[in-house]
């Protein structure tokens, strides 16, 4: 077992905060007004793609560097992780979710329901920047 590239997660929690900071922008935004333009409802599904594609990506480097291990699929990446005493069950549940929720937004995007986006946009952005801290206190 090695030490997770420290400039990889580095660069992957970049992204996702950058992300990250577009999508609370949106957020101090009226659901109505989210809903109402398809330009502002393209954005925050496309940061989300890439805040959660990339806390993935330092899911699956973190499982495999430290601990040898390839996870099933993305969302069963986090279980990996809470098995490893990396991350709460809570947390891995959340971010498991956003996993699958990451998927119908890139491979069935015409099943999206807009409203649910908008709430997530309210609620999960929490817990992506909680995974966040633990990844980037792993590399400190």
């Amino acid at each position: 077992m090695g030490r997770p590239d420290r400039e990889r997660i580095v660069t992957l929690v970049g992204e996702a905060r950058r992300a990250l900071g577009q999508l609370h922008k949106h957020a101090a935004e009226t659901e109505e007004d989210l809903l109402a333009s398809e330009v502002k409802l393209g954005n925050i599904k496309y940061q989300f793609i890439v805040a959660i594609e990339s806390c993935i990506d330092i899911c699956a480097h973190i499982a495999a560097k430290s601990y040898a291990r390839a996870p099933e699929s993305y969302a069963a990446c986090f279980d990996i992780l809470v098995e490893e005493n990396v991350v709460e069950r809570e947390l891995a549940s959340r971010m498991s979710e956003l996993a699958r929720f990451r998927n119908v937004l890139v491979h069935r995007y015409w099943e999206v329901n807009d409203q649910r986006v908008v709430g997530k946009l309210r609620t999960d952005l929490q817990h992506v920047e909680e995974f966040l801290r633990k990844a980037a206190a792993l590399v400190q």
